[in-house]
């Protein structure tokens, strides 16, 4: 009789421990669970956030329109790099509301293949140099612009054959007597 009682204590004992591991067994799963999502979520954000380094040029890239010319379809534009570093080439837009961004990007003479409003110096344009960029009063779609009378002027760099933009580089210019019409 004692022996039976061992025996019912024992098989007791090991249906116990058998619910402490399957509880165990259940508990590393759901961690398992928890860290895979873990992973997944962090690689999903990854790939989708990019978070990449915005490029800008270096703070004391500048330049100014001294003068501008406007006459038969063509618009002349002395542009001097009045900052510290060294110019690829500008954008340049033009309106004939004062009050309004300037929308209408002209076609530069000598470059029809580039994006309207761009004009890359034949030279890099060092600081406290000028140049004269040529412009027609077309755009890219034909349209035809009369007067102007706000220009705005953006800098670009390039880097590593990649064209960067100077954000903090731009100057909106109002000008008077401009009809290229």
């Amino acid at each position: 009789m004692l022996k039976k009682i061992r025996k019912i204590k024992l098989l007791k004992n090991l249906r116990l421990n058998k619910k402490a591991v399957s509880l165990m067994i259940s508990y590393v799963i759901l961690i398992s669970i928890v860290i895979g999502l873990s992973i997944g979520v962090y690689g999903w954000l990854k790939l989708i956030a990019n978070p990449s380094e915005s490029i800008n040029c270096k703070e004391g890239t500048s330049l100014i329109l001294e003068s501008e010319l406007c006459a038969l379809g063509r618009l002349e534009l002395t542009l001097k790099n009045n900052g510290r570093f060294n110019i690829d080439g500008v954008i340049i837009s033009i309106g004939e509301i004062e009050e309004n961004q300037p929308t209408f990007y002209p076609i530069a003479e000598g470059f029809e293949g580039l994006s309207a409003g761009h004009y890359p110096f034949i030279s890099v344009l060092k600081p406290q140099k000028s140049a004269i960029a040529y412009f027609t009063n077309k755009d890219k779609t034909g349209a035809i612009i009369n007067n102007v009378n706000v220009i705005q002027l953006q800098p670009f760099i390039l880097k590593n054959n990649q064209k960067i933009i100077c954000q903090d580089a731009v100057i909106k210019q109002k000008v008077t007597d401009c009809s290229i019409g």
